[in-house]
């Protein structure tokens, strides 16, 4: 019971025994004392630790007078928990045995401060947090087990706890029975983890040294031991390198935090807001980029970050708490709008300040709604015309399109605009079809724009954001375009250097296959390192094993898979294709060498009579159903092979559609 109530109860008690008493003369006043500096709302003030008759007026900085606005903050200095009254202006910290610490959560209802421990390296619990005052000596009222390696971040949902752990880079998943934690599931991650939230049932994870997001929609159901691939992964464009993430459901609002250079702790951070998260995020496919203009980013000198370590939200009052760990603060930006170079207006000194969760009436628990837009829809183009077929996911056609092109290779869903981007081979150059989802069957449609005609032979399209990246084979070259809703711009044109056909975005890294060979070509960067026309040198290139002669190529960041097709020999169109997997191809790249092979033993591969694949021109994957997708333009076929992670060998594909002519595909998969 808080102390305000406490003392409430007195006063009416007193007041009912003096008006049944006779004896006036032996009332006592028994008004409580305003307290102004212990973190709790009592005697006759206004906020807490403010306003009335003895405290200090509340200011109108960054909170609404009277709520009960908490910061709670771990840090890796001696593992104290610092609580911050934002209303009041005031600090509890509470002493605990802990030496450093990270993840914090408090729950308002059952008066519990929890903390991951790095120093003890396990779950803590301190109940009854409204009765303690600043300075008190506290110890856990029980504990998980020493299970951790190297806690950074935790994220409730309901009595289930999940910690991210980079030491192992391990989700540590606990049930919380209000007397002690079950380790229900340890989940091993492919990829270096830090800060983690809750959206509903969805738990979006950071993707530590890049500026990546993933989901793992309804974690806690799929959450067993073992490695757990994320449902999708896309890049959160203008961030360096991530740490913190906070979900609001009230204002459907993400902030991450930027730290910048590893290197620079005290002057690079910064964090940014995406408001209307859900349908942005809902819109990518996997792999995609959510552009920084569709973001605001809070950056600059002024700021007071270098390494924002984690952040918090508050939707009541649109405010952003970060713990600043570079320079040993917590701070508090309002009155945010478009970003900038932001100077806080809340600036406490906290050192090594390391996670941070706000606390009020008004949004604890407000963590939104689970993601339900997902679809998969397969792309197909072909040269015989310039029609674009799609197919469901289970790889069943579901409507055809007639548009004015007479041969197309290479196409694009965008789903944030709702368009068609396809390379014609027979207008020569990128065409816009809008309003795409609205088409009915059979419809004939006319681009909205097209680019200007100065593609000699375009035959595969990649996109990131808003760049467009054709190959053009007949030449040799790399044309690259930026888009908007109503042109294409021609921003570079590079010679490649080699034999041209298939390309695909991992990252920010563009993949291109080596025509005539069964080289790989690796463009770290490639959008920002190459500015000036001309030749350009891939980063390295590699051997396939295995292949004779490669077209297609497709790359799933969720699941970390590359698949490319092999066409054989260019005089067997029909017999002697086939696609060959590699299964987490980050980790075999960065072991390669220029120069060096993929080793056949490291892929598996699917060709054979029974496969009707002769010439797989493209090729796509789909993490979520692990089915491969092949547009096999010798025998005219859209083919699909399923559970393709395991499969090998000459094996008949799960469904065989007839397109003529099939040649490129895109595979949407939000």
């Amino acid at each position: 019971m808080k102390k305000s109530i406490f003392y409430l109860a007195m006063l009416m008690g007193a007041l009912f025994m003096a008006s049944c008493s006779d004896d006036d003369d032996g009332m006592v006043d028994v008004t409580p004392d305003a307290t102004c500096d212990d973190g709790i709302m009592n005697g006759d003030e206004t906020g807490v630790d403010c306003g009335g008759s003895m405290c200090e007026p509340c200011g109108d900085g960054m909170t609404v007078l009277g709520r009960r606005t908490d910061l709670f903050v771990t840090n890796n200095d001696n593992g104290n928990i610092s609580r911050y009254s934002v209303t009041g202006d005031s600090l509890v910290t509470l002493m605990t045995t802990t030496t450093a610490a990270e993840g914090i959560y408090f729950d308002a209802s059952a008066d519990v401060v929890y903390q991951a421990s790095r120093s003890a390296l396990q779950l803590e619990a301190f109940a009854d947090l409204s009765t303690l005052m600043d300075g008190d000596a506290i110890t856990a009222s029980y504990t998980g087990a020493a299970d951790l390696e190297s806690p950074r971040e935790l994220a409730v949902n309901g009595s289930s706890f999940v910690v991210a752990d980079n030491g192992s880079n391990t989700f540590f998943v606990y049930e919380n029975t209000g007397s002690g934690f079950t380790l229900t599931s340890t989940v091993e991650v492919p990829f270096p983890v830090w800060g983690i939230t809750f959206k509903g049932d969805d738990l979006y994870a950071v993707v530590d040294t890049t500026g990546d997001l993933a989901v793992y929609y309804d974690f806690l159901s799929n959450a067993n031991n073992g490695v757990l691939n994320p449902s999708k992964r896309v890049t959160i464009e203008g961030i360096v390198r991530t740490h913190g993430i906070k979900y609001d459901g009230t204002d459907d609002v993400m902030v991450l935090t930027d730290i910048g250079d590893a290197a620079d702790a005290n002057t690079d951070g910064g964090f940014h807001i995406i408001s209307d998260f859900s349908s942005k995020f809902d819109a990518l496919s996997d792999g995609e980029l959510l552009p920084v203009g569709m973001q605001v980013r809070v950056a600059g000198s002024s700021t007071l970050m270098g390494n924002p370590i984690d952040v918090a939200y508050d939707s009541e009052t649109d405010a952003v708490y970060v713990s600043e760990i570079g320079n040993g603060k917590v701070l508090g930006f309002t009155s945010i709008g478009s970003g900038g170079d932001l100077s806080p207006s809340f600036n406490k000194d906290l050192a090594m300040a390391s996670s941070i969760q706000f606390s009020s009436d008004e949004t604890d628990g407000n963590t939104g709604d689970s993601s339900e837009a997902r679809a998969t829809r397969l792309y197909a183009t072909s040269t015989a015309n310039g029609d674009v077929s799609i197919y469901d996911g289970s790889g069943m056609l579901t409507k055809t399109v007639y548009t004015g092109s007479d041969a197309t290779e290479g196409i694009y869903y965008d789903a944030f605009n709702d368009a068609i981007v396809q390379a014609s081979r027979s207008g020569l150059a990128l065409e816009y079809y809008g309003s795409f989802s609205a088409v009915t069957n059979l419809a004939n449609i006319t681009a909205d724009f097209s680019g200007s005609a100065e593609l000699a032979s375009p035959r595969e399209i990649a996109v990131f954001g808003n760049k467009v990246v054709v190959s053009s084979n007949s030449e040799n070259k790399f044309y690259v375009y930026e888009y908007s809703g109503s042109n294409f711009t021609l921003l570079n044109t590079f010679d490649a250097g080699f034999d041209t056909w298939g390309i695909t975005f991992m990252g920010n890294t563009l993949l291109a296959v080596v025509d005539n060979t069964s080289d790989l070509a690796i463009y770290d960067n490639f959008l920002t390192a190459f500015t000036a026309d001309g030749a350009i040198a891939p980063t390295k290139r590699i051997t396939i094993d295995g292949i004779v002669r490669t077209h297609g190529i497709d790359y799933s960041e969720a699941d970390d898979v590359l698949v490319m097709t092999d066409i054989g020999e260019a005089s067997d169109a029909n017999t002697d294709g086939g696609f060959q997997i590699t299964q987490d191809f980050s980790a075999k790249l960065v072991a390669i060498n220029d120069g060096g092979s993929l080793a056949l033993s490291d892929q598996t591969r699917v060709a054979g009579s029974l496969t009707e694949m002769g010439n797989p021109i493209d090729v796509a994957y789909d993490h979520k159903t692990q089915t491969v997708f092949v547009a096999e333009i010798g025998n005219g076929k859209v083919l699909a092979f399923s559970d393709a992670l395991n499969a090998n060998g000459n094996i008949a594909p799960a469904v065989s559609n007839d397109l003529m002519s099939a040649a490129s595909i895109y595979l949407y998969n939000n």
